[in-house]
């Protein structure tokens, strides 16, 4: 029934020590979320025997995630509803902890917790309350079982979409699971990175001897590796259960029915869909026209410096583009596909074709333009025009849901370019039905299936009759009979004109596909059309380096710990109350201006300055303002105030590493581990508020809902992606939420042993120093205060 895959043959990790499986049994499941009448899940009941390797199958929305969150114990985690029926792993109910379970989330950003690969797998040990020793051998038991290529210190965002999935998997491993669930562990990754991921997660398999649950939806490389098969039905029903071969033989009409991916079926054909559904409101050239030209572009990502960025970066490493010098041309009438591997600027490439980001050089024009935008780059076109003319289907579906209904959400660019009322809202009702999203008309789309959102985000792409549709992976998360609407939706904007660009790792849908652009390493690369040769391919330099690690040598304060740079910081803002004149806070400056080489080291200034400097400005420009007679002596000295505490406090600041100040807050100040670990885990998530901002911020202007340069308009701008942050963030921190109690973080509370820690906390002669020198400065004002009394 399957076929052999030869990136099977690369890169096969070392295996963990054994630790054996566990027995699963789970009797008349039934979940039922608040708020829906139709439950998820509908008295599921199955059994295994501890080493069994079980293939949970079934259509997009079945309930096989909630399944496997229900067996790990999390279900209740962030979610509300009726769970009703019982679970046990060997002989415990997951839910009230210490559960022998260990689940790999969909997503494995959701997983990650730290910004260093070593911590990033200590996670789960620490919450087993092991000593350091044990942590540490479980750390590199783990990433050798995986296969990891990368070391301790490694930055978490500077990997590859799988060894991303490696990392998270062995922070599943470290916690010694003898019930290993996997959630679609290789959906996103190209053929070799999927090859590697399996080969480690069959390895770990053998070698331990767990009882594994595994869901995909493209399983036909899984099927040597597994002993059964259990299908679950559109309703969250058990309707096939046994051995694998056989069940799928046995039940293959009913599998094909619920739109199970087969193996060895035929090619899906894409879904005939009337023209009318999705053909342009505006004239598009003909048959061959170009619609989208990139000449020679190239991007640098220049990495972003956060609140938790420790060094500074070397010329060369800004230098290092992500695409370079790239040429492509997207026609009216055919579809482009982009290929690639895993991080070789796939989605880059999408983006800049639907006008939505700025390249580093070279241009991305419309092409047969007429008018106002003719000249124009497509990323300086207003947001209307670019609605009008650009569809865009984000790789992150969630990212496009602008309206609090599924229906709104479909209608809303319709609206806002003003589109006949009929006409949208019959290609609308058609799209969803044929997208089988019609009986979710009035549900709020969060509440949608990864599968769901994605054939959403399609409609509200297509709904208004744009002439270029740009999708970043469309296909992710269909079954069967969803893959052939998706494909229908493209293959007939294809037949009525439109200009059809697909970023994706996706064999069937790169068949369907005129023309081929692969990518490596950022740049294009010869290849016959169909399908690509895939490498995994890492990321480029620059992210690699975008948390470097601190260097020695460079000043005091980078020896010292994060207590001693916090408390430091706090001594400078209780100085700068006693800065009262002009004369007072530039003696103190120049103190603090002598004394910076020796704390901070010679270094340029930091970029990370500039808000504390238009801090500066503005108190003092505020001060001047108020002041009576607008007294130029009180602004300077509400400027002093603030720089003699807030510059060198953001430099310091900088130098903190939340997972160090977390150690320190738990085993030097005796702060309750369990919140300290929270926030420490937020504030691991903090820098990339900024770019969910922008991928925010892009949504809405594609989308036609960018406001004007007016005030107003940008007041009503900031609010909605102000309020689209706080659900976005929200929704993040509820998946993250799970994926921290599905690798224990609940343990020390339901088993009574405390969190242990990975790294010690030391004092050091530095932090005294440093202490000693904070406490000298903060007291330069008041001194200067006290002898000028005395001289009085």
């Amino acid at each position: 029934m399957s076929h052999a895959d030869p990136a099977d043959e690369v890169d096969t990790p070392q295996p963990a020590p054994g630790i054996g499986g566990a027995r699963l049994d789970v009797r008349d499941v039934t979940w039922r979320p608040y708020g829906q009448d139709t439950p998820v899940l509908s008295g599921v009941t199955l059994h295994a025997e501890p080493g069994e390797r079980i293939l949970l199958i079934g259509p997009s929305g079945s309930g096989k995630s909630t399944l496997l969150r229900a067996i790990a114990g999390v279900l209740t985690t962030v979610e509300s509803g009726q769970l009703e029926g019982s679970i046990s792993v060997d002989g415990r109910d997951p839910h009230e902890g210490g559960s022998s379970a260990g689940l790999l989330v969909q997503d494995p950003a959701d997983a990650m917790v730290a910004g260093r690969v070593g911590r990033e797998v200590a996670f789960g040990p620490e919450n087993l309350g092991l000593s350091r020793k044990e942590i540490w051998q479980r750390v590199r038991e783990s990433l050798d079982a995986v296969g990891f290529p990368h070391g301790f210190e490694h930055p978490v965002d500077a990997m590859s979409g799988g060894e991303s999935q490696r990392l998270a998997l062995a922070g599943v491993l470290a916690l010694g699971p003898r019930l290993i669930l996997l959630d679609e562990p290789t959906a996103m990754l190209d053929p070799v990175a999927s090859a590697v991921v399996r080969n480690a997660i069959c390895a770990v398999v053998a070698d331990t001897a767990a009882t594994i649950i595994i869901v995909e939806h493209h399983f036909d490389n899984w099927l040597d590796k597994i002993d059964r098969v259990i299908v679950l039905s559109a309703a969250g029903i058990v309707v096939a259960d046994g051995p694998a071969t056989e069940t799928l033989a046995a039940h293959s009409e009913t599998l094909a029915a619920l739109g199970v991916w087969i193996p060895e079926a035929p090619p899906p054909v894409p879904l005939r869909l009337s023209p009318e559904l999705v053909i342009p409101f505006d004239e598009v050239g003909g048959h061959g026209t170009p619609a989208v030209v990139a000449d020679m572009v190239t991007v640098n990502r220049t990495p972003r410096v956060g609140l938790t960025a420790t060094d500074t970066l070397a010329p060369s490493v800004l230098a290092s583009p992500v695409l370079s010098q790239i040429n492509a041309i997207a026609r009216a009438g055919e579809i482009l596909a982009v290929v690639g591997a895993s991080g070789a600027g796939k989605s880059t490439l999408a983006a800049l074709l639907a006008g939505l980001s700025v390249p580093s050089g070279g241009t991305v024009h419309a092409g047969g333009v007429v008018g106002a935008n003719s000249s124009a780059q497509l990323c300086n076109w207003r947001s209307p025009d670019l609605a009008s003319r650009v569809g865009w289907v984000p790789q992150q579906a969630e990212l496009a849901i602008v309206a609090q209904t599924v229906w709104d959400d479909a209608m809303s660019t319709c609206r806002i370019l003003d589109r006949d009322e009929q006409v949208a809202e019959a290609r609308v009702t058609g799209l969803l039905t044929a997208l089988g999203l019609a009986g979710l008309r009035e549900s709020d789309p969060h509440l949608l299936s990864g599968g769901e959102l994605r054939r959403l985000a399609l409609v509200g792409a297509i709904a208004h009759g744009p002439s270029v549709l740009v999708l970043d992976e469309p296909t992710v998360g269909q079954d069967r009979l969803t893959w052939t609407a998706v494909a229908g939706v493209i293959t007939a904007s294809r037949a009525a004109g439109l200009a059809v660009i697909v970023a994706t790792h996706d064999a069937h849908l790169i068949e369907l596909a005129d023309r081929v652009i692969r990518l490596d390493h950022g740049r294009v690369v010869e290849g016959a059309h169909g399908a690509p040769s895939i490498v995994e391919t890492p990321p480029p330099v620059t992210t690699m380096a975008a948390r470097p690690r601190r260097r020695s040598g460079r000043g005091l304060a980078a020896r010292c710990g994060p207590l001693s740079l916090l408390g430091s910081s706090i001594l400078l803002a209780i100085g700068a109350l006693f800065i009262t004149d002009v004369r007072v806070g530039a003696v103190a400056l120049l103190v603090e201006a002598v004394l910076a080489p020796m704390v901070f080291g010679w270094v340029r200034p930091s970029a990370r300055l500039l808000p504390g400097l238009l801090a500066v400005f503005s108190v003092g420009f505020s001060g001047w303002l108020l002041s009576t007679g607008q007294d130029v002596a009180v602004g300077i000295t509400a400027g002093l105030r603030v720089a003699f505490f807030v510059l060198p406090g953001i430099l310091m600041a900088g130098m903190i590493d939340p997972f160090a100040l977390g150690d320190h807050l738990a085993q030097r100040l005796h702060f309750p581990p369990r919140p300290v670990v929270a926030a420490v885990a937020a504030m691991q998530r903090f820098d990339t508020l900024v770019d969910q901002w922008q991928q925010l911020a892009r949504t809405r202007r594609i989308r036609g809902l960018a406001g004007g340069r007016s005030p107003v308009a940008r007041i009503r701008t900031a609010t909605a992606l102000t309020f689209g942050l706080l659900l976005q963030s929200l929704r993040q921190a509820g998946r993250m939420a799970v994926a921290m109690e599905a690798r224990g973080f609940s343990l020390p509370l339901a088993s009574g042993v405390g969190r242990s820690w990975a790294e010690p906390a030391p004092w050091t002669a530095a932090d005294s120093v440093l202490i000693g020198i904070g406490i000298v400065v903060a007291a330069i004002p008041a001194g200067l205060i006290l002898l000028a009394q005395v001289g009085n």
